[in-house]
């Protein structure tokens, strides 16, 4: 059994450890007065939440020990079904995924996996100049520090909830 609290209070600390890192990059980005360093701080937090949300995840697959290295809601849903079991923590997760603060960072993140559309229908760009194009783009997209601050706050308060009314049975 001490073994099984080891392993729970590892997936616990590694999603705190995501929001730290959150953290770290928000207010990196709130001491930088260049656009390039600040839009990089930005996306790291971004990248953080979203790795804070997988983390979540991995800490609610042990919980209701769940054999998975990378869980995803549907996954845990369709495993959970099998055990005949239902997880209120992943219907809060679906429900802020759709309209809350974890929809927010869903399509933050996604705007950061794509460069921005060019205003050229022209197929020959080359790459050096694509580079160049992300480089010099506004980052309007670009959630500020303080939004993702209010972000980071608003999981994190989510998180606490949902780890309160987890009860090992």
């Amino acid at each position: 059994m001490a073994d099984k609290s080891r392993v729970a209070r590892y997936q616990a600390d590694r999603t705190n450890q995501k929001f730290y890192f959150c953290r770290i990059a928000c207010k990196l980005a709130g001491e930088t007065a260049d656009k390039q360093l600040y839009q990089a701080h930005c996306e790291t937090a971004i990248f953080h939440l979203q790795g804070a949300l997988w983390a979540f995840l991995q800490e609610l697959a042990h919980f209701y020990n769940l054999d998975t290295s990378q869980p995803s809601i549907d996954y845990l849903e369709n495993a959970l079904d099998k055990k005949t079991l239902i997880s209120p923590e992943l219907q809060r997760l679906k429900i802020s995924l759709e309209s809350g603060v974890l929809a927010n960072i869903t399509k933050a993140y996604q705007r950061c996996q794509y460069a921005p559309a060019t205003d050229s229908n022209n197929l020959s760009t080359s790459t050096q100049d694509l580079i160049v194009n992300v480089v010099t783009l506004s980052n309007q997209w670009l959630p500020d520090e303080q939004t993702i601050r209010e972000w980071r706050t608003e999981f994190m308060s989510l998180v606490d909830e949902m780890r309160g009314g987890m009860v090992e049975y």
